[in-house]
């Protein structure tokens, strides 16, 4: 929970700063009353084995659902009339990212709407976690390039923005305590020469070295729960004949 906390304020804050309209959303209209197009839409959620509950404020909608907190999922997906007086129904779905609007778009097309896939469409292949969360030691950035790598849960854009969260992660928080830490590193002195020892030249040999580990552990413990989400739901739509245009 706390994870999801800090990786929302992180990505807001860089979209926000990159003029990008958080939860913009994408709206279907459907030729099925509010009723049936809700059984509809839980028996889609509970196929791709989402938990989510039904969130009584509704911001005028008539229903509204939400992931819930240990869900690999991120939305809130609404559902009302067109009009007083249509017998069609509106299909809304929010989320953190424009990728994974687009990823229930698509699937919303071919499931509920029984549109054929869209034109360049493919199916998907799995992706491994194992790889995912190895990159993420290396850099977070890279086990962000790979969970976008042909996933229809990113855009360029998404990608983009997630990966400048991590590099202005490491670069100020584990740059910081790097700098810091090497600001402290002793200085030979003559006593150090009769002794014939040296003191710490680096700072992974220092006692600071926690200091920066543990800097460079936030952004990685972060993307950790990012990485496990990205790849649980690609995965999940990976195990349908559903295909994606990205």
């Amino acid at each position: 929970m706390i994870l999801r906390f800090y990786r929302f304020i992180l990505i807001s804050f860089t979209m926000l700063m990159c003029s990008t309209a958080l939860f913009a959303g994408e709206t279907l209209e459907i030729p099925s009353n509010q009723d049936d197009l809700n059984l509809k839409l839980i028996a889609l959620l509970g196929k791709l084995d989402s938990k989510y509950y039904l969130d009584d404020k509704t911001r005028g909608f008539t229903y509204r659902y939400r992931n819930k907190w240990n869900d690999p999922f991120d939305y809130n997906i609404y559902i009302s009339k067109v009009g007083k007086n249509s017998p069609d129904s509106l299909l809304r779905i929010e989320a953190p990212r424009v990728g994974q609007e687009r990823f229930f778009r698509q699937i919303f097309e071919q499931e509920i709407l029984l549109r054929p896939a869209r034109e360049n469409a493919v199916a998907l292949e799995k992706k491994s976690l194992l790889l995912s969360q190895g990159l993420n030691l290396i850099s977070p950035m890279a086990s962000v390039g790979y969970n976008s790598w042909n996933s229809p849960i990113y855009t360029n854009r998404d990608t983009l923005i997630s990966m400048a969260v991590y590099f202005v992660m490491d670069l100020f928080i584990a740059g910081g305590a790097y700098y810091y830490a090497e600001q402290k590193l002793p200085k030979k002195n003559i006593w150090d020469n009769i002794a014939n020892t040296s003191p710490p030249n680096n700072v992974l040999e220092s006692a600071d070295a926690i200091t920066f580990m543990t800097a460079l552990a936030i952004s990685r413990g972060i993307r950790a729960f990012d990485a496990w989400e990205d790849t649980a739901i690609h995965n999940r739509a990976a195990n349908f004949s559903w295909k994606f245009q990205f």
